[in-house]
């Protein structure tokens, strides 16, 4: 991947606040939205999508079934000057992932949450609630990522790491 695909791709995931989730509902494809944060550990070798989620949701309790998921993170369809985006041009990547739920006693449980909520300080009430859990999806296998129209490319998971981990300056 060429220096300008990464840094799109880095600026694409920092710059989204949803992503698609797909789960397994029953036996078959299930999508839905979910806010996410980007979560680095202390020595930056570990890469995390953390959201926060009820119990009570469907895409929950299908990744507590089977946790393999994908996630996907799709740019706006207009550009910074409003002018229309053609679908097919849109920047955007599929990121299977495996999802863990955190226990408020991990280790990580208070910096995933830190990541969460500086994304999305509306939500701290939330932590409070009985049936709201942090999940954690660990990027497995390679990534998708289109760059635009024809710009279609595999990403290794260390070049996902590498082009999120951007400082995007």
């Amino acid at each position: 991947m060429d220096p300008a695909a990464s840094h799109l791709l880095g600026e694409l995931i920092r710059g989204r606040s949803v992503a698609s989730l797909a789960t397994l509902h029953d036996g078959l494809p299930f999508a839905s939205m979910v806010p996410y944060a980007v979560w680095h550990d202390d020595t930056g070798e570990r890469l995390l999508f953390v959201t926060h989620v009820s119990r009570l949701s469907a895409h929950t309790r299908d990744m507590l079934e089977s946790p393999q998921v994908c996630l996907m993170i799709t740019a706006p369809e207009t550009g910074v000057d409003a002018e229309p985006v053609p679908p097919q041009a849109l920047p955007r990547v599929s990121i299977p992932a495996v999802a863990s739920f955190i226990d408020r006693e991990h280790a990580d449980h208070s910096s995933l949450a830190q990541a969460y909520l500086e994304k999305f300080p509306f939500a701290a009430d939330w932590f409070q609630l009985g049936d709201f859990s942090i999940v954690a999806f660990t990027p497995s296998g390679s990534a998708r990522f289109i760059a635009s129209f024809a710009r279609a490319m595999t990403v290794s998971a260390a070049q996902l790491h590498a082009a999120v981990g951007e400082s995007g300056t």
